[in-house]
C-alpha cells in the first residue's frame, strides 16, 4: 500500500484546486509537506506549504517505503 505517488522528474499531476490538499514526499531526503491552495480571483492563487514533521520520520524510517515504485 503507497500513502504517496511518486513522480518522475517534470511529471505533471492534476488535481482540482477547489477541494483538494496535496501531500507530497520528495524521494531524495523524504521531506513530507501538504500544499493548500486558495484562490483569489480569475487568475491568482494563494498556497501555502506545510511540512509534515511526523510523517518525514515514519517515511524516512521505514526507508521510503510508502513511495509508489
Amino acid at each position: 500500500m503507497s500513502k504517496y505517488s511518486k513522480l518522475q522528474n517534470g511529471e505533471f499531476i492534476r488535481i482540482n484546486l477547489d477541494t483538494e490538499d496535496l501531500k507530497f514526499a520528495c524521494c531524495d531526503c523524504g521531506l513530507v509537506h501538504t500544499i493548500q491552495f486558495h484562490k483569489v480571483n480569475k487568475n491568482i492563487w494563494d498556497f501555502a506549504f506545510f511540512r509534515h514533521v511526523r510523517a518525514t520520520g515514519q517515511l524516512r524510517r521505514h526507508k521510503f517505503g510508502y513511495l509508489q515504485k
